[in-house]
């Protein structure tokens, strides 16, 4: 068994463990031991927070790593060792004194510029926590087209400091057809809440059924209107 400390990055999209930030405050009593079928042991695990802090910093985790054995298979002179193993990620969150401040920030908001039915589209946005404290958040998007209007909602959190990518999915129905708006709004604070963050972009939507019709139809009239000539051969006897 292995424990490693470790600075958390995460999000939807992407989870990263990296040096730095809590890793500096966490000590460990014992990172590395053995166990036997069954057992158990406590691991202890000291945090020192250092006077000059950054609020982003005070997210870190406990990496616990266990790994068999090596067992050595096959005949001869070569040996192949085959390890199996597994990995608990165990989050470690310090709350810091100060004022409580929540912010964010919208980074980002890309909508994609053509869907073909029956494909999915994916709406994506990127939240900066500037404050100094965790921050949920519910985010929305609104899609208004020319005969329909439709809703996919998104929940999600952000460490102080850190960046969050939230990918939305909307699949559209056989009828769904134009020009749509997507209007996303961003709901968070945690402890008071907050003017929503706001962000519009456009989508055009074309049914796929729609395509293979207007196919089936150039291919129609370019038949129609095609001169074949025909050819007689009159054989005198």
């Amino acid at each position: 068994m292995e424990v490693d400390k470790k600075r958390i990055i995460k999000d939807k999209v992407h989870l990263l463990l990296v040096d730095g930030g809590a890793t500096n405050w966490i000590k460990i009593k014992e990172s590395k031991f053995t166990l036997k079928p069954g057992e158990r042991k406590e691991v202890h695990f000291e945090v020192t927070v250092p006077s000059n802090y950054n609020y982003r910093d005070a997210v870190g985790a406990l990496v616990v790593r266990a790994t068999p054995r090596a067992t050595p298979t096959g005949a001869g002179g070569t040996q192949v060792f085959l390890k199996q193993g597994a990995e608990i990620i165990v989050p470690v969150v310090v709350g810091l004194p100060g004022s409580i401040q929540e912010s964010l920030k919208l980074e980002s908001f890309k909508v994609p510029p053509l869907i073909i039915s029956p494909l999915s589209g994916e709406f994506e946005y990127t939240l900066h926590n500037i404050g100094n404290c965790y921050q949920n958040f519910t985010g929305t998007i609104t899609l208004k087209g020319w005969f329909a209007t439709a809703k996919v909602n998104s929940t999600g959190g952000v460490y102080p400091g850190d960046k969050y990518t939230d990918v939305i999915t909307w699949k559209p129905g056989p009828l769904d057809m134009g020009v749509y708006t997507a209007d996303a709004n961003i709901e968070y604070g945690r402890y008071n809440p907050q003017n929503p963050i706001k962000a519009t972009g456009q989508v055009i939507v074309v049914p796929g059924w729609l395509l293979i019709l207007i196919i089936l139809l150039v291919i129609a009239r370019l038949l129609k209107g095609k001169k074949v000539p025909i050819k007689i051969k009159i054989e005198r006897e």
